[in-house]
């Protein structure tokens, strides 16, 4: 008797472990991205390492609440948002905006010294680029849209040098996420381009 209860118990057990094991394989996998930084100096030598040896501080970055969660948004409708459980952010959104953002600026200005606020205090920057992301999510099979208020601060006087809105859209290569992490990424690299071309312009104005 106890012996055919140890192997009911068993065979419970092997039946459990079965159903746990084809539950695993049929749940979706869950897919993680984060943007690209994708921009080259700029070829005009009045912008492109003007600022080479002033340093620059980006932030702080005032973000959505929408946005701050892993899960990737994207608009179906004018009012409706859909929040995809298997396609997220590999970390912070937030985080890699802002890493990609100083690394594009940083290439197009052909400076090293361009750099994120929470860590400028030893650089000692010249100007710094703040930043209100109203907007950054996009269509499947649409667009990508970030639109952002910027502007750029003497640091020294703490007087406004410029302010200005960037309402960029990009177009998706194809009906799937990956094509829409990708346009974002473009539409980053532009935003990126913009500051740099404002932030050369104030850098070589200094120096005369």
């Amino acid at each position: 008797m106890t012996g055919y209860k140890w192997e009911w118990n068993s065979g419970i057990a092997a039946w459990l472990a079965m159903l746990f094991l084809a539950g695993c394989a049929s749940s979706p996998r869950v897919d993680f991205y984060v943007l690209s930084a994708d921009a080259r100096p700029m070829g005009n030598a009045t912008v492109a390492g003007s600022c080479g040896n002033q340093a620059i501080s980006v932030g702080p970055i005032s973000w959505p609440r929408y946005l701050d969660q892993p899960r990737i948004v994207t608009r179906i409708g004018l009012n409706q948002m859909n929040m995809d459980e298997f396609h997220r952010w590999g970390g912070s959104l937030e985080d890699d905006f802002s890493r990609t953002l100083i690394k594009n600026v940083s290439s197009l200005l052909q400076s090293e010294r361009v750099v994120n606020y929470r860590n400028s205090g030893p650089f000692a920057p010249v100007y710094r680029v703040e930043l209100d992301v109203l907007q950054f999510d996009g269509q499947l099979s649409g667009d990508a849209t970030l639109d952002v208020k910027w502007s750029i601060i003497a640091e020294a006087s703490a007087k406004l040098a410029m302010a200005t809105t960037s309402t960029i859209h990009k177009s998706t290569a194809g009906p799937d996420y990956a094509a829409l992490v990708n346009a974002s990424s473009m539409a980053v690299s532009q935003l990126s381009e913009e500051i740099a071309v404002q932030l050369g312009q104030l850098c070589a104005g200094t120096q005369k």
